[in-house]
C-alpha cells in the first residue's frame, strides 16, 4: 500500500514537471511550441447542455471516438479502464454488465432490481441490465460521470451514469469502416454511410455491427469433442437514422435500432470445497479448493452449452427548437425486448446438476421535455419533465438439486422448479437547475429533482413444474425530493475548482424471487445517497497538459442487499432470496486524471484512484448457509436459522453476522491506467501510431459474500497502426491482455450447495483495416 500511495503521490508532480518543462520550451522557442501537440477542447453533455468539459463542475472522464478506435474493443466490456474509480465486470451472459463506481454496484439481473449506475444511450435511459454491454461502433463519444447525478438524470444514478453518443446524420456524403480478425474466431465488421438526401432538408445514415467469436472454452467431457469451442458470440445490430431539419432553428432526428444476439453462455466451473454439500454430501467437488485461476479454467463440463435469443426493437426521437433565449428539446423512445436464456450452470460434467431457463419480454416507454437557458447574463438555467413506463413478465424454470444426479442420490434436496413473475413500474419527475454568477469567477448552483413512481408487481411462487402458485398481485408506491448545491471558482481562465452536494435515490422494489407469500408481500424501500464532491480542472502549458483532480465522500442510507434464507420445513425450496434495505455504508476517495503531449509526437495519459468504502452497518448472513457440526451462534444479536439438516450432518445453518467494516463488492483500494501514443510521420504523409496501455487493478470482492475475494489484477495492451495520408485508412495489428492474465470475473455462490466461477478472456491479438472516406 506504501507502493500505491508513492505512486498516486508522484502522479500530481509528473504532471508539474510537465508543466515546467514545456514552459521552459516556450519560453525558448515559440516556432517549437507552435509545433508542439496540444490537447483539443473536449465537449461533453454531462449536465444536458453542451459545454466544454474544463468547465463542468462534474467529476466526469471522456473516451472520444478516436481514443475508442486504439482500444480495439467490439463493447463496453473490453473498454481497458474507462475511468478512476470505475470497474466492469462481464461474467455468464456476454450482454449483461456489473458496473460499479465509487465502490458502489449491483452483481445481478432480477428485473424488480435496479442498479446503481444508469447506462444511457443519445440520451435514453436503459432500464434492465440486459444490453448494458454497450455495442463500440458508430459511436461520437463515451462519457463516465462518477458520483451521484440524481438532479439531471434521476432515480438510479446514486453512483454515476455512463453516456453514450452515437454518429448524426450530417449534410456531407460519407462512408466508413472496420474489419477486425483475431484469435479465437473473432471476427467483426461494422460499416457506416452518410447520405444528405435533401440538400438543407433531409440527412440519413444507416450503420451496422456484427461480431462472432469462436469462444474461448472448450468442452472437457469424455463423451465429447476435447477441442469443442463454447462462448460463441453472435450478435448482428443495425442502427438507421434520419434527420429533419425543419428550419434554421429548428431539427428532428429519429433513430432506429434493431439488435439480434444468438450467442452461447460462457459456462462456469465448479469451485465447490468442503465447505459445499456438492463436494462433501455428494462428492461433486471442483477445482481443489484455494485453487488460483489457471489454464484449465477454460475447459468446462458440459456437453450442449447454453444459448441466449434476445430481440430488441428500439426508435427514439430527439426534437430541438433553438430559442433568442435558450433551447427545447424534447427526447422520446420506445423500446421493445425479447429475451430467453438456457444454460447447464453446474459445472459438474454430464449431469443436470443445476438448469436455468427464464424468458422474459419486456417494454419500456419514456419521454422528457426541456428548456436549457443561454444569452443571460449573469445565470443559465434548465428544467424539465420526465416520464417513464416499463414493464416485464418473467417465466422461470429451474432445475437445481442432487435429485438430478445419476445414479439418484439419497440426500435429494430439490426438485424442478417453475416460477411466474411480472411487473408494471411508472414514474414521473420534474426537475430544475440555476447557475448564478455571484463575480466574474465565482459561480453558485443550486438545484432539485422531485420523483414520483409506482410499481405493480405480481408473483406465481415456485412450485413443481409445470405447476406454480397461486398468483397475488401487490403494490407500492414511493416518492422522492433530491437537492443540489455547489460553488465553482474559476481561478484562472485556464484553472477552475468547483464543490459540490448532491441527493440521490435508487428506486425500492419488492422481491422478484420470494419463496413464500409473506416476503413476495414484503417490499424494500429506496436507497438515499448524500455525495460530497471537491474538484480541480486545469489547462496548463498552452493547453499541453491536462489534471483533473476529484475528492469524494458518499453516504448511503438504506442500502439494498440481497441474500439467502431458509424456508420453513415442507417448502418446495428450502431457501429463498431476499432483499432488504440492510446497511449503512460509506465510500470516499480522490481520483486524478492526466493527459498530456510530452513531445509532439508523445502523448502520455495516466488514471488512478483511491478508495476506501465499508459497511456502517451490517448485521445479516452474507456468506449464506454454512456447514457446521455444531450450532453456531451471532455476534451481533441477530438471527440463526437451521437451513438444511442431513441425516449423517454436517447441517447447515444461516446466521447473522456483524460485518460493519467489510469492503463494498467490486470495490478495490486502488486502480490506475497509464498509456502511451507515439506518432511517427512518414514521407509520404501517413503516420505510424504506437500505442500501449498498463492497467492495475487492486484485490476486491466480486460480490457481499466475504467468500469472494479476488486477487489483485495487471492487463497490458498495445497495439501498432498505419494511418495512410489524409487519414483515409487505417491498418492495425494488436493485442489484448498480453501477459494473458487469467482472473474471476463472476461467481455463483448458493450456499450450502455449491460455487461456482467465470474467468476472464486469455490473450487476444487481431489484424484490423479502417476506412472513412
Amino acid at each position: 500500500m506504501k507502493i500505491i500511495m508513492r505512486t498516486l503521490a508522484a502522479l500530481p508532480g509528473l504532471a508539474l514537471f510537465l508543466f515546467s518543462q514545456q514552459t521552459l520550451a516556450a519560453t525558448g522557442d515559440d516556432a517549437a511550441v507552435e509545433a508542439r501537440g496540444t490537447l483539443e477542447e473536449v465537449v461533453v453533455i454531462a449536465r444536458k447542455r453542451e459545454e466544454p468539459l474544463q468547465e463542468t463542475p462534474v467529476a466526469v472522464s471522456v473516451i472520444t471516438s478516436d481514443q475508442i478506435d486504439l482500444t480495439f474493443s467490439p463493447n463496453l466490456a473490453a473498454m481497458p479502464f474507462p475511468a478512476p474509480n470505475v470497474n466492469i465486470n462481464n461474467g455468464l451472459l456476454s450482454n449483461v454488465l456489473y458496473l460499479s463506481v465509487r465502490g458502489y454496484a449491483l452483481t445481478d439481473v432480477d428485473s424488480t432490481l435496479d442498479p446503481p449506475v444508469a447506462v444511457m444511450v443519445d440520451g435514453i435511459y436503459y432500464t434492465r441490465p440486459v444490453m448494458n454491454n454497450l455495442d463500440m461502433f458508430d459511436v461520437e463519444q463515451l462519457e463516465v460521470l462518477r458520483g451521484p447525478q440524481g438532479t439531471l438524470f434521476g432515480r438510479n444514478t446514486t453512483a454515476g451514469a455512463i453516456q453514450l453518443r452515437t454518429k448524426r446524420p450530417t449534410d456531407e456524403f460519407e462512408t466508413s469502416g472496420k474489419v477486425t480478425i483475431g484469435n479465437y474466431g473473432r471476427t467483426d465488421v461494422r460499416a457506416a454511410i452518410n447520405v444528405p438526401l435533401v440538400e438543407g432538408k433531409v440527412n440519413a445514415r444507416l450503420a451496422g455491427f456484427s461480431l462472432n467469436t469462436d469462444g474461448f472454452y472448450n468442452s472437457a467431457i469424455t463423451a465429447n469433442s476435447s477441442s469443442r469451442d463454447i462462448g460463441k458470440d453472435d450478435k448482428l445490430t443495425l442502427r438507421p437514422s434520419i434527420q429533419f431539419i425543419l428550419s434554421d432553428t429548428m431539427d428532428l432526428t429519429f433513430i432506429g435500432e434493431w439488435h439480434q444476439d444468438k450467442s452461447q453462455i460462457r459456462p462456469q466451473k465448479n469451485y465447490s470445497g468442503p465447505n459445499r454439500s456438492l463436494c462433501s454430501n455428494h462428492g461433486y467437488c471442483g477445482v481443489p479448493f484455494g485453487d488460483a485461476p489457471k489454464r484449465d479454467d477454460y475447459d468446462a463440463d458440459v456437453i450442449e452449452p447454453g444459448f441466449v435469443d434476445i430481440d430488441i426493437y428500439s426508435i427514439t426521437k430527439e426534437f430541438n427548437w433553438e430559442l433568442d433565449k435558450g433551447t427545447i428539446t424534447w427526447l422520446s423512445n420506445f423500446r421493445d425486448t425479447d429475451e430467453t436464456w438456457v444454460y447447464d450452470a453446474d459445472g459438474v460434467g454430464a449431469y443436470d446438476m443445476f438448469l436455468v431457463d427464464r424468458r422474459q419480454p419486456h417494454q419500456q416507454y419514456s419521454t422528457e421535455l426541456r428548456f436549457a437557458s443561454t444569452g443571460f447574463d449573469r445565470f443559465d438555467f434548465i428544467g424539465g419533465v420526465f416520464y417513464l413506463n416499463q414493464e416485464y413478465d418473467l417465466e422461470r424454470r429451474t432445475g437445481i438439486g442432487s435429485d438430478r444426479l445419476s445414479p439418484p442420490n439419497p440426500n435429494a434436496f430439490v426438485i424442478p422448479l417453475y416460477s411466474i413473475t411480472g411487473q408494471e413500474h411508472e414514474t414521473w419527475s420534474v426537475f430544475g437547475e440555476l447557475n448564478y454568477d455571484l463575480t466574474e469567477q465565482l459561480t453558485v448552483t443550486v438545484g432539485g429533482r422531485y420523483t414520483d413512481e409506482k410499481k405493480d408487481f405480481y408473483q406465481q411462487t415456485f412450485a413443481v413444474y409445470p405447476n406454480t402458485g397461486p398468483r397475488q398481485d401487490y403494490s407500492r408506491s414511493w416518492d422522492d425530493a433530491g437537492p443540489k448545491f455547489g460553488l465553482r471558482y474559476q481561478i484562472t481562465p485556464d484553472v477552475m475548482t468547483y464543490a459540490t452536494y448532491q441527493r440521490g435515490f435508487k428506486s425500492g422494489g419488492f422481491n422478484g424471487r420470494c419463496g413464500q407469500q409473506a416476503t413476495c408481500n414484503r417490499s424494500f424501500d429506496p436507497e438515499k445517497v448524500d455525495g460530497f464532491e471537491l474538484g480541480l480542472k486545469a489547462d496548463l502549458a498552452d493547453n499541453r497538459v491536462r489534471t483533473n483532480l476529484a475528492l469524494f465522500l458518499s453516504e448511503i442510507k438504506g442500502l439494498q442487499r440481497t441474500r439467502l434464507v431458509p424456508l420453513p420445513p415442507g417448502a418446495t425450496n428450502p431457501q429463498e432470496t431476499v432483499t432488504d434495505n440492510a446497511a449503512r455504508a460509506e465510500m470516499q476517495g480522490i481520483e486524478l486524471e492526466v493527459s498530456a503531449w510530452v513531445t509532439p509526437e508523445f502523448r502520455l495519459d495516466l488514471m488512478a484512484g483511491i478508495l476506501d468504502t465499508k459497511y456502517k452497518e451490517f448485521c445479516a448472513d452474507i456468506n449464506g448457509a454454512q456447514l457446521y457440526d455444531a450450532p453456531p451462534t451471532s455476534d451481533c444479536g441477530g438471527e440463526v436459522v437451521l437451513a438444511i439438516e442431513y441425516p449423517d450432518g454436517p447441517d447447515a445453518y444461516i446466521v447473522d453476522e456483524d460485518n460493519s467494516g467489510f469492503d463494498l463488492q467490486l470495490a478495490p483500494k486502488f486502480n490506475a491506467s497509464i498509456g502511451g501514443t507515439y506518432t511517427h510521420s512518414l514521407a509520404n504523409g501517413g503516420t505510424v501510431v504506437f500505442n500501449a496501455t498498463y492497467t492495475y487493478v487492486d484485490d476486491l470482492f466480486i460480490d457481499h459474500l466475504e467468500l469472494s475475494h479476488r486477487n489483485s489484477v495487471e492487463l497490458l495492451n498495445a497495439s501498432i497502426n498505419y494511418e495512410s495520408p489524409g487519414d483515409r485508412y487505417r491498418v492495425s495489428l494488436f493485442g489484448i491482455n498480453l501477459t494473458d492474465e487469467i482472473y474471476v470475473v463472476s461467481r455463483t455462490i448458493v450456499p450450502p450447495l455449491f460455487d461456482y466461477r467465470n474467468v476472464s478472456p486469455p490473450r487476444m491479438w487481431g489484424v484490423e483495416l479502417a476506412w472513412e472516406l
